[in-house]
């Protein structure tokens, strides 16, 4: 099965996180949205045994995965 990832993109001076079917929550800081997609990353991780993670994207179609779990 393909990993479930969640993407944290700039958006209005912050950070958006995203998961694969909506928005999630929106931060000022990129540390507190990658602390936050974590948790979302892990709990989805530890409920459904599916591989995910963590994706920054850091401008120009550029992407770096932070977190994996799986």
């Amino acid at each position: 099965m393909q990993r479930v990832l969640f993407t944290i993109t700039s958006s209005y001076n912050g950070w958006q996180v995203r998961d694969e079917l909506r928005n999630r929550d929106w931060f000022e800081h990129l540390e507190d949205a990658v602390a936050s997609a974590n948790t979302l990353a892990q709990t989805r991780y530890v409920l459904t045994g599916h591989s995910t993670g963590v994706l920054v994207d850091v401008g120009q179609g550029d992407t770096v995965m932070r977190v994996r779990h799986g």
